[in-house]
């Protein structure tokens, strides 16, 4: 038997740990955009920079000589050292593709799906004679970074040319005036120079007072071609899942009976609420007061997209800002979809003088009635459309809550990582190449 010595003793280097933030682990979503610099830790340069002890026990073995490796034993090492090497590569390689699986991977409630091959529409596989046009306005905060590249990815990405043809921007205001708004409005230009997709609003801020400010320089975006180019102006806001072919293969359906050319008539099409309160422009462009809001009044009840979003005719865009004084839009959230079923309403009911039109406690004043000023000198009398199953909420997460199906068309409140999940759904397989 052979007998082996003293196993000599193999000095060991300090072990320095290094601490991940969260923001430095990879797949993770964290809500603190730029971690302080408290939390990296500085670590020695040279760590095996340290005295040596004068044991020799200590002193690392000598190397052997090359022609060792020659031999038949050393090459048996060597083998089993590549062998080893090629499975701990294998492994590593599995681990980060199951990682990148699960972590892509939604698995959603079963309430919240349903989907049944009988009650698949046919209209779901009827392609439209022609494309449909949209203008798309995706309202997003101004530090929405990961939202926008989730947009990008599980709505914009692919979608079928032969069914929708689409123009979109990201609308973000201005970052606050502080140092981590510096920063955020940096990175925003950075953003946008490699996408070319967002516009900054510098002169509105980026707060709810100011939505419906937002929402109406989205407006002005849309008009800025002829509305015989285009068929729908579409606002959504970022939590807002679209499945854009079957959105336009759905039209039809809405339509019904009705022949309707967007670009040439009125429609509004969207997820409906009604409201009374009315709003007559007060406040001019250009404040810089986040408090000030248009004055209100009050009348007949008129319906309003939810906050789901709404599709809007080009025919509408371009009426709503020919008028005269310009519509209401210093309104303050959550009032900011209110507003555009105002707009529709007022532009049908404030010629009318037969309507009885009272002021609010929101005035400051004793309740009196009012006499509005037309904003066109004719009536409009817009098509309102209320898609009940393809526009609604999450399952749980809204007033207008319904399980997602074949019929859902936009789905609001939804988390980027549902998006992607929705996307890779078989039951959606071929509505995005």
């Amino acid at each position: 038997m052979i007998g082996f010595g003293p196993l000599p003793r193999v000095r060991q280097r300090p072990y320095f740990p290094v601490l991940l933030t969260p923001t430095e682990r990879p797949g993770r979503w964290t809500t603190t955009m730029y971690p302080p610099s408290s939390q990296y830790s500085l670590l020695p340069t040279d760590p095996e920079d340290i005295d040596s002890p004068a044991d020799p026990l200590d002193a690392p073995p000598t190397s052997k000589p090359i022609s060792s490796w020659l031999n038949v034993n050393s090459f048996r090492t060597r083998r089993f050292a590549f062998l080893a090497a090629g499975s701990l590569i294998v492994f590593i390689l599995a681990g980060l593709y199951w990682r990148h699986v699960f972590q892509e991977t939604v698995v959603f409630p079963e309430d919240v799906l349903v989907f049944s091959p009988d009650s698949r529409p046919k209209w779901l596989d009827t392609p439209p004679a022609e494309p449909t046009v949209l203008r798309i306005a995706v309202i997003t905060r101004v530090d929405g970074f990961e939202r926008r590249k989730a947009v990008r990815e599980a709505m914009f990405k692919g979608v079928r040319k032969e069914d929708v043809t689409l123009d979109y921007r990201f609308f973000v205001g201005a970052a606050p005036k502080d140092t981590n708004g510096t920063i955020v409005h940096r990175l925003v230009e950075e953003e946008n120079k490699k996408f070319n997709d967002i516009v900054m609003l510098d002169k509105i801020d980026d707060i709810p007072e100011r939505l419906s400010e937002k929402r109406y320089a989205a407006l002005k975006w849309a008009a800025s071609v002829s509305n015989a180019t285009y068929d729908y102006f579409m606002t959504l806001d970022s939590d807002t899942f679209v499945r854009f072919v079957p959105l336009a293969r759905r039209l039809p359906e809405l339509y019904g009976d009705k022949k309707v050319n967007p670009r040439e008539q009125p429609v509004l099409i969207g997820r409906m609420s009604q409201h009374l309160t009315y709003f007559i422009p007060t406040i001019p462009d250009g404040n810089t007061d986040p408090n000030d809001e248009d004055a209100f009044i009050r009348g007949p009840w008129f319906l309003y997209p939810a906050g789901i979003g709404y599709m809007m005719s080009s025919s509408l865009v371009n009426i709503t800002l020919s008028t005269d004084p310009p519509l209401p839009h210093h309104i303050h959230y959550p009032s900011d979809d209110v507003m555009i079923g105002s707009w529709i309403g007022a532009l049908r009911l404030f010629n009318n003088n037969t309507i009885e039109w009272n002021s609010t406690e929101h005035s400051g004043e004793p309740i009196h009635h009012v006499h509005p000023k037309p904003f066109l000198p004719y009536s409009v009398d817009t098509l309102m459309i209320d898609d009940v199953q393809g526009w609604h909420d999450f399952p749980g997460r809204g007033g207008h809550d319904a399980p997602i199906s074949w019929n859902s068309v936009c789905t609001h409140h939804i988390t980027a990582v549902e998006m992607k999940g929705l996307r890779k759904r078989l039951e959606f397989l071929g509505e995005w190449k």
